[in-house]
């Protein structure tokens, strides 16, 4: 389909397009540069003949990823509508354009590794896992994304992210059936409001794809020797015809995370679902809309052909993983494991909960990869003591110029180099002897050093 902008084209007097990555529907993904923050982005754009509902599609899309702050979901950091004159195709006419920016994705989709053949069990599960803990996010804050498919899913070095989270819905009984017909729970076929349960469905259909090597199907295929029982069980409910029968995306995360031996970001939890309200209300659950007509990294990489090409999209464009954490011990100021607090300063008020003690704990720094301007990092705290944290604030300095440009599974306050971690409200208590984790994507004017000293509620890390 033509193209209405060219290489060399600028949106918003912001985005400098330097070529497509990739095209479906009715829409192309290209690859830009950022001039106010001197970054790559990928931009999305309409092709030629786009209908002229595209616009409230678009920015529906952005606002619905935007507001899920999760390392499994791809960020999206800006939508604008600019006066473009076409390039090619049938208008001639200069007409306003809407576009979506996200974060720039290496690698390739689910569906071009899978086109390879099947995964081997842990990567299938690992990769599960994720997917599932993105849907966990996205269902805690009333979304249901309705068109999960290995081409929505990308597989980066750093990670795994799913993309588009723009499907369509009108809201009304008996309206279209939307999604890719070999994922789309069968209850959608009834016209039936769309709910968590069809993502969970369609998880389903994409585990028992990845673990079997075939063609998407809605029924449970033989899996290969050695696939845990546990997994087989799990992606047999999740492809229950009845939606009540199937797993929430939370237990679905947990179960393969186990099984593969990977560690993810705490599940979100989902609340009650509010008794209906009348028609024209507000509705607690916001469905989609309509789509124009997102390395292996689990335990088990296969190996990649030489020359591959990454494929498209979105994601923070980043090199090989660097993996160096800082483990460091966090003591209660005074306690026996903290024998020269007496002559520690007090951490300031800023950076103290109000109610909450500090406790034994660690904490690990971890930068997943770099790229010359940037850098993307995981935190993860563990409680060692033997009471849970209810309410946590981790504070530290970011050395080098270092500052965070975008951060997930929390909240941020930064004042020069001295940053405050907040928890979200779905993991802020962390239970004895457990974990919790956020990640950030940061700017860095200088070196590459890493945090030296860490608060938690006050409480001072060695």
């Amino acid at each position: 389909m033509p193209e209405i902008v060219a290489p060399g084209d600028r949106l918003g007097e912001r985005y400098v397009l330097e070529a497509p990555l990739g095209a479906g529907g009715m829409a192309t993904v290209w690859r830009a540069t950022d001039l106010v923050l001197d970054r790559a982005v990928a931009v999305k754009v309409p092709a030629d003949g786009w209908p002229d509902d595209l616009a409230r599609r678009l920015r529906q899309e952005a606002k619905a990823a935007a507001g899920l702050a999760h390392p499994s979901i791809t960020g999206v950091y800006d939508y604008g509508e600019d006066e473009v004159t076409p390039r090619t195709g049938r208008f001639a006419q200069r007409r306003r354009v809407p576009y979506v920016v996200m974060e720039l994705l290496d690698g390739e989709t689910l569906a071009a590794r899978l086109a390879r053949g099947p995964m081997p069990w842990r990567e299938a599960a690992a990769t599960g896992a994720r997917i599932a803990d993105a849907l966990a996010a996205a269902h805690a804050a009333g979304i249901v994304h309705r068109d999960i498919k290995p081409a929505n899913v990308f597989l980066t070095p750093v990670g795994v992210k799913v993309l588009d989270f723009g499907i369509a819905f009108t809201g009304t009984s008996g309206g279209p059936v939307l999604g890719t017909p070999a994922y789309v729970a069968p209850e959608l076929l009834t016209g039936v409001r769309p709910a968590p349960a069809a993502d969970v469905f369609s998880l389903g259909v994409v585990l028992n794809q990845a673990l079997t090597g075939g063609a998407p199907a809605p029924a449970l295929g033989t899996p290969p020797e050695g696939v845990p029982a546990e997994v087989v069980e799990l992606c047999r409910r999740c492809l229950d015809e009845d939606p009540g029968s199937r797993p929430a995306a939370s237990e679905a995360a947990r179960v393969l995370a186990d099984a593969a031996g990977v560690q993810l970001a705490p599940f979100p939890h989902v609340p009650p679902v509010p008794e209906p309200e009348p028609e024209g209300e507000h509705h607690p659950t916001r469905v989609l809309d309509e789509p124009p007509p997102g390395a292996p990294h689990p335990a088990e990489p296969a190996a990649r052909p030489s020359g591959r090409k990454p494929l498209v999209i979105a994601g923070a464009a980043v090199g090989a993983a660097g993996l160096a954490a800082l483990l460091i011990g966090l003591t209660t100021p005074g306690s026996s494991g903290s024998p020269d607090a007496a002559d520690r300063p007090s951490p300031s008020p800023s950076r103290m909960a109000p109610t909450t003690a500090a406790t034994a704990c660690t904490v690990a720094y971890r930068i997943d990869g770099s790229w010359p301007q940037g850098f993307q990092a995981t935190v993860r705290i563990t409680n060692l003591g033997t009471a849970a944290i209810d309410g946590w604030r981790l504070a530290f300095d970011l050395p080098d110029g270092q500052s965070i440009t975008q951060l997930w599974n929390g909240g941020q306050q930064q004042d020069g180099a001295s940053v405050t971690v907040t928890a979200a409200d779905w993991n802020r208590s962390i239970p004895p002897h457990g974990t919790v984790e956020f990640g950030f994507l940061g700017k860095r004017d200088g070196g590459g050093g890493r945090p030296s000293r860490f608060t938690l509620n006050g409480g001072e890390c060695r």
